[in-house]
Order: C-alpha cells, then structure tokens, then sequence
C-alpha cells in the first residue's frame, strides 16, 4: 500500500481496527476540510492503518495534525512519519538505526509496532528480538534521553518499515493504541473490560479514584450478566443492575449490587445518583437520546455507554447520534463535556462519555 505518495517529504499515520479504515477516512477527512489540509488518503480495508499524504506546495506553514483527543475511530496518531524501505532483513537495523539519527532529534522512548492486522502481527511476533538491539544501539548514539516525543518503528511488511512520532498530550499513551487490561477474575463476560478501557481512556488514573469510589451510586442499564455492574462494585461503588435478565451470583455476592427487573428505557431513579452506564442493544440513536435525558434531567453526572453501529455510513451514525445528543442538551443548564471512541475492546460499536459539568 505505501509507496503512492512517496512525492511527500513526511505523512501522518493513523491505526485503526480491522474493516474500520473507511470510516477512519471519512472522520479525518472532514476534520481535514474543516482545518483547510489539503492531502490524499491511502488505505487498504484490512490492513487496520491510514495514511495521509500532504498536498505539495500547500500553503500551509505547519503540518496539519489533528486533535487526538477528538478522534472516533483512530488507536493511534504517528505524525512526522517517513517510509524507510529496507532490500534486506540483515540491514534492517543499521538501516533504521541511520534513518533516525537522521531525523535530527532525541526521544524519550522507542515502540517497535505493527498494524492491528493479521499479517503484521505475525511480523511484529517475529520481529521481538529487534527492539533490544534497537534501544541500545539508540542508547549508544544518544538518541533516547527520556525527553521529547515517542519514536514509533512501525512494521508494514519485510522490507517497509514506517519510522513517526507521538508527544504524549496528543495521542495515545499504548504501543499501537492497545491497552493491556487484566480479564477480571470471576467475570460473567467479558463485556467489562470496555468498561476498564473507556474509564483509562474518558478519566484516567489520577481523576478516577475521586470520581468513582465507595459511596458513589451508579445505574447499570441493560446490566445482564453483570460485568460492568462488578466492575463497577470493584471500586466499591452501590449499583442498581436493571435487566429482565438475570445477574451472575458472582456479581451479585459483592453485596453492593441491587438487581432490579426493569426495562432500560423506562426506569427512573429515585434520587440523583453519581454514574448511569449503559450497554443496551438498541438503535443507536435511541441510546443517544436516552443518555442525552439522564443528564439534562440530572439524573446522574455522568455516563458511559456503548452505540451498536450499522455496517456501513458508520462515521456518520456517529455524527447523528452527537447531534442527538447536543439538541437534547442545548436546552439544558450548564455545560457538558462529549467524547466518543472506538475503543480495543469494541467491536461494532462505539463508546461514548458524558459529563454535566
């Protein structure tokens, strides 16, 4: 796939899942237009990575690069990237070792990746030997400091390699966008560890602990069995599961969770309570204008909750569902914060965060 553009000095990378590069374009492609970036995307559905190509003679002082943070469906954003071709496995490293001391700068760390996709994961596999070898011999001519952006070695194939950068307040802070989440032991599904990376991803670390701790209240729509209900007591949270199905004895035995039989759409609470969290299969649309309701009738402060997307026009499901969302909330007192990501642990959907601020 790389090599059309290779009239261009430097190109963005973008990681995405498997079958999502379509939509991926389509979300850097109006963030683009809406930034005045001329360029052109190259992309193969299945190979889970985008690139962009800067338009030569643009105008343009800068690179353009987009606000990662405000990204739906790309894991991770390489920026300064450059192709390295190398004619044999044994030149690989002194290749890149060249190539990046060309580049003029120090780095605080080196990721050797791949593209979430078969194929390159079996070359990254492959490949583990090489990042020792790599980090000392950048150790050795002073290329690593701990300072400045990351340095990402991207594996396209065996002879093509991507050499980019990330700084850590623009991008994602895994190798390749992936978070390593523990299984929870005892879990009913494995549905819980969206739950774990959307908390890492919308709060992170440092806010978490004061913002979801024992004596908080949450409500878990569409709850059965029950692994966002446990990964939420794990925290020693008070959580009313609503769901005509059953809740595991597992989650159930944490004694800080109440299993109400109740349908999603039509429960109300009795009182104001800290989270709402939802993973109920509907249409996307609907779930948006429900979350919508919750927090500009102060219901709760704050959710987290999954969209199930169609197969096709996903991006701009996406768009119509954070237009639902803001119609709903416009009318509503104060200011609010709304982010969606597709997450590691999602499929085919999205999940989004919503605070009242």
């Amino acid at each position: 796939m790389v090599g059309a553009g290779a009239g261009a000095d430097r190109m963005l990378l973008f990681y995405c899942r498997v079958g999502f590069e379509a939509d991926c374009v389509a979300e850097l492609s109006a963030a683009a237009a809406m930034a005045g970036a001329h360029g052109r995307w190259e992309y193969r559905t299945g190979e889970a990575l985008v690139l962009w190509w800067p338009a030569a003679g643009g105008g343009r002082r800068r690179e353009w690069t987009p606000d990662f943070g405000e990204l739906v469906f790309s894991r991770q954003m390489l920026t300064q990237a450059r192709l390295l071709e190398v004619p044999a496995p044994l030149e690989r490293l002194p290749a890149i070792v060249a190539a990046i001391r060309q580049m003029g700068r120090r780095f605080c760390v080196v990721w050797l990746e791949a593209p979430d996709a078969d194929a390159a994961r079996q070359l990254l596999a492959g490949a583990r030997g090489l990042i020792e070898s790599l980090r000392e011999a950048l150790g050795t001519a002073g290329v690593t400091s701990g300072r400045g952006p990351r340095l990402h070695v991207c594996l396209l194939d065996r002879h093509r390699i991507v050499l980019g950068t990330s700084e850590p307040g623009n991008s994602s802070p895994w190798p390749m966008g992936i978070p390593r989440l523990r299984y929870p032991a005892g879990a009913p599904s494995r549905s819980g560890l969206k739950l774990l990376e959307a908390l890492m991803l919308f709060i992170g670390e440092d806010d978490l602990p004061g913002r979801m701790r024992a004596g908080r209240v949450a409500i878990d729509l569409g709850a059965s069995p029950g692994g966002w209900s446990q990964v939420l007591a794990a925290r020693g949270v008070r959580v009313v599961a609503v769901d005509n199905g059953p809740i595991a004895p597992e989650v159930m035995a944490t004694q800080l969770v109440e299993h109400r039989r109740e349908d999603a759409f039509r429960f109300r609470p009795e009182l104001p309570v800290d989270w709402m969290v939802c993973d109920v299969v509907a249409a996307p649309a609907r779930i948006a204008a429900l979350v919508a309701q919750w927090v500009a009738r102060r219901w709760c402060r704050e959710t987290i909750f999954n969209l199930k997307l169609p197969g096709k026009d996903r991006w701009r499901e996406v768009q119509r569902c954070h237009d639902v969302i803001e119609r709903v909330l416009v009318r509503a007192d104060g200011d609010h914060v709304l982010r969606f990501k597709h997450l590691y642990h999602d499929r085919d959907e999205v999940t989004g965060h919503l605070r009242r601020l």
